[in-house]
């Protein structure tokens, strides 16, 4: 009995594939438009810690609130947090 071969895998060396970059172009995009209610989202990172964190500021740049890096992508592509 001949099995028939699964999908060919992607090619790791060659980068993601290219429908993969278009969404990470699209949420860039989204993370620099304004949040609805006007508050800012921010990314922050600590190189030497090895961290990073969303920040949600005012339009004038006033820290209202650190959220987890998860959260702050979460937001950025557009999904919902619960």
């Amino acid at each position: 009995m001949h099995l028939p071969r699964s999908q060919p895998a992607h090619d790791l060396a060659s980068g993601p594939p290219p429908e993969l970059l278009d969404e990470i172009a699209a949420a860039w995009e989204r993370a620099w438009e304004p949040l609805p209610g006007t508050l800012e989202l921010c990314f922050v990172s600590e190189p030497v810690l090895g961290r990073a964190w969303g920040d949600l500021r005012m339009p004038g740049g006033e820290r209202l609130t650190s959220i987890a890096a998860s959260e702050a992508i979460a937001i950025a592509c557009g999904d919902s947090i619960a």
